[in-house]
């Protein structure tokens, strides 16, 4: 089991982040992403760091698909391995071609 397994929250725009499933052999991981309380699948969820090193940053990937038809892609920084902050940019895309773009900052809550 991965320790980037957890759930991480951004308070302030009531968004929940939540990583199962993680792989640090593949570095893949599944999960959800909770905007005020709507809980939507993630797909394709990817991290990677220097494989044999237990300490060092981790780059973080995942995209999902909301029920209005907005697709959203979010990269992440972890500064280590204990994932305790993830400094995240998402980008949404609309059917219209609309995009937006939010930069949160998740904080893993209690185990």
């Amino acid at each position: 089991m991965s320790k980037i397994n957890g759930v991480y929250r951004h308070e302030p725009s009531d968004t929940t982040l939540t990583l199962t499933e993680g792989d640090d052999r593949t570095g893949s991981f599944t999960g959800t992403l909770s905007l005020s309380g709507i809980e939507y699948p993630i797909a394709f969820g990817n991290f990677h760091f220097r494989h044999g090193f237990s300490t060092g940053p981790v780059a973080i990937s995942f995209n999902t698909l909301t029920a209005d038809g907005t697709a959203q892609a979010w990269v992440m920084f972890s500064p280590d391995q204990a994932y305790t902050r993830l400094r995240a940019l998402g980008s949404a895309a609309d059917m219209m071609g609309n995009i937006g773009l939010n930069g949160l900052e998740f904080i893993r809550q209690n185990r």
